[in-house]
């Protein structure tokens, strides 16, 4: 396996792996077509440490099962997924949803950032989401004031209650 450069998340302090270049790299080899070709989903699954039975991931690249978190306020849906590969690794992604807009993917190998930990992923995730809300509820549009509640419900996420006892 070639070696993977290492990436600072700012304003995070995560470092987590770029896979993009390696990523390039396969897809160069397979052309065009790279995105239906199964032994091009083989190799891109090899750097997440997935053998060629394809053991936690399905016919596209997408880990199953994944984790993830579901905040919902008013119009606006956020949620963070994310899923460990076999070499430890942890992949993530976001999707969101609101009056105007919305988007979003589920972890797979083609995600271009690998995690060290789980909570390194969720972190990530949750400053992603963040971020994107916050320029949402600026823009000023009708879905604003439910931006706003779904930072406050990603905040609290972020940095959950100690139990007293």
């Amino acid at each position: 396996m070639m070696e993977l450069p290492r990436i600072g998340l700012d304003p995070l302090g995560i470092e987590a792996l770029d896979m993009r270049p390696a990523q390039n790299e396969i897809r160069a080899r397979y052309g065009r077509g790279y995105h239906v070709n199964d032994d091009c989903l083989r190799d891109v699954a090899a750097l997440w440490g997935i053998g060629p039975n394809h053991e936690c991931i399905n016919d596209s690249g997408v880990f199953i099962p994944y984790e993830r978190i579901e905040l919902a306020k008013g119009r606006c849906r956020a949620e963070i997924r994310y899923a460990s590969s076999p070499s430890g690794l942890w992949a993530m992604d976001t999707s969101y949803m609101t009056a105007t807009c919305g988007g979003g993917a589920s972890p797979s190998v083609w995600n271009g950032t690998a995690f060290f930990s789980e909570d390194d992923a969720r972190a990530a995730g949750l400053h992603s989401m963040i971020e994107l809300f916050r320029n949402i509820a600026a823009a000023g549009k009708s879905e604003a004031a439910d931006a706003r509640k779904i930072i406050s419900l990603l905040e609290e996420a972020r940095t959950p209650q100690l139990a007293l006892f």
